[in-house]
Parts: C-alpha cells; structure tokens; sequence
C-alpha cells in the first residue's frame, strides 16, 4: 500500500499500524508545521477573529481531533498528493457553491481564501478514519454491497438541494462530476468506508459552521443534512482522482519500460 491512499486497490481492508507505531518523530514534525500552519491563516485573517468571546470548546476538539490524526501514520508523499487533491477539490467545490448562492460566508467572498487550506487537512483526516475506525471494527471495510444505495441517493439528494441553481453553469460541472465519480467506482468496500467517516466529520464540522453563522446554507439549516453527507462524498472524489491518477503513472511507467527479449 505504499504510496498509495488507504484501501486503494486492496479489495479489503487495508492493514493499519498500531496506534503507537503509527506515531513517530515525523508526526511531531508535521504537528508542528500544522500548528505554524494554523497559526499564519489566524494571524493573516485574524480581524475576522474575536477572542474576547472565549474559547470555542468544539473548534477547538475539531481542529485537535484532525491534526492528531493527521499526524498518525504519516506517508509523506501519499500525503502530500492527497493533500494537493483536496486543496484542489475544496476549491472547487468553494467555487460552485458561493457563485451558486447555495451557501455564503459572513465575508461575504466567493469563496473566501481562508476556508481552504481546511480541505487538504479535512481530506487526510478523513483518508485515515477508516484505518483507525477499523481496528475497532473490521466489518467497517466488508460494507461495499451499500455502494449502489448509498452513493447515487447521495447524488439524487444532492441535487434535489442544489436545483435552485439548475441555471448556473458550475452547478452542471459539479452534477457531472458527481456522476463520474459513482459510475468509475471499484474499490467499493474502500468507497463506502470513507464516504461513512467523512460524514461523520461532517456533522461536526457543518454544525460548527452554521450555528455560528461562519457560513449559511439557502435552506437556512443547521445544517442541512445534505451537507454533512457532502464531506463523504467529497472524500470519495478526492480517492477517485488519487486513484485514476496513480493508475495513469502506472501506465507511463509501463510504457517507458524497457523491452526485454
């Protein structure tokens, strides 16, 4: 599984380290760079923040929970791919929904630069859930017979929320990205693991959002359950690019091999 995302290709579940294994002197290393990270986004942006209000207890376990588990069984390289896919997928998908009017921040930007750099760190968190979630429960990865049900629902729910922006063109890219993502699916059972930990990410990290009017969705809710769902399904985009992307460089490879008589 080297160099590669969890469960990609494997068919199974994917063997995972030991908790304290899966710690070593990189994670510390790549907590620390995290946390600079985190500090230069709230000294850059920090006229939006109000420390006077105290601390925000459940940003703060957030935030704590992911780079934690950021940090644990770090793959540099995997990583850092992963991470260029969700950086890339987060801004995106910040682009559909703010031209869309689906959702606004209290910024008022489309999008907001400062809400990006949260989907790289999001996509790793959400890639290592079901190895962690895993070794708790083992049937997490055997649930690929709900691929069928759970995917194309998503997508139907989806774009029953999003039809109010039916005439936007972003809105046909992002529906047509969707439907790709669920036709070329193959490692089913690695699908439905990670489409069910970034949901439950999700549900913490939208409830944060919106109870505290960072960004609103046009529905009004708090949240909507579309999308808490969003983040699964969002993080099984980010698997498929990974994924088509390593099978491209396997084939170049291939071709640049030498011919042997």
């Amino acid at each position: 599984m080297s160099g590669s995302a969890p469960g990609v290709g494997t068919g199974g579940a994917p063997e995972a380290p030991p908790l304290a294994a899966g710690w070593t002197a990189a994670s510390n290393r790549a907590v620390a760079a995290v946390v600079l990270g985190y500090a230069a986004v709230a000294w850059t942006w920090r006229e939006h923040l109000h420390p006077e209000r105290g601390m925000d207890w459940l940003l703060a376990g957030i935030w704590t929970f992911m780079t934690l588990l950021l940090a644990w069984n770090l793959e540099l390289r995997r990583d850092l791919r992963l991470a260029a896919i969700g950086l890339a997928g987060g801004a995106v998908i910040e682009w559909w929904g703010t031209t869309s009017e689906l959702w606004r921040y209290f910024t008022a930007e489309r999008p907001p630069v400062w809400i990006l750099p949260a989907w790289p760190v999001a996509a790793l968190t959400i890639h290592r859930m079901p190895l962690l979630l895993g070794r708790a429960w083992p049937g997490l990865w055997r649930l690929g017979g709900l691929y069928w049900a759970l995917l194309p629902a998503f997508v139907l729910a989806m774009m029953r929320f999003s039809w109010g922006s039916v005439s936007v063109p972003s809105t046909w890219v992002v529906f047509t990205i969707m439907g790709a993502v669920v036709a070329l699916g193959r490692d089913r059972h690695r699908d439905v693991a990670i489409f069910l930990a970034g949901c439950a990410l999700g549900v913490f990290l939208e409830y944060w959002g919106t109870s505290r009017r960072v960004w609103i969705y046009h529905t009004g809710q708090t949240p909507p359950v579309e999308a808490a769902l969003a983040h699964g399904f969002a993080s099984v985009a980010f698997a498929r690019v990974e994924e088509l992307f390593l099978r491209g460089l396997a084939r170049g490879r291939a071709r640049r091999a030498p011919v042997t008589a």
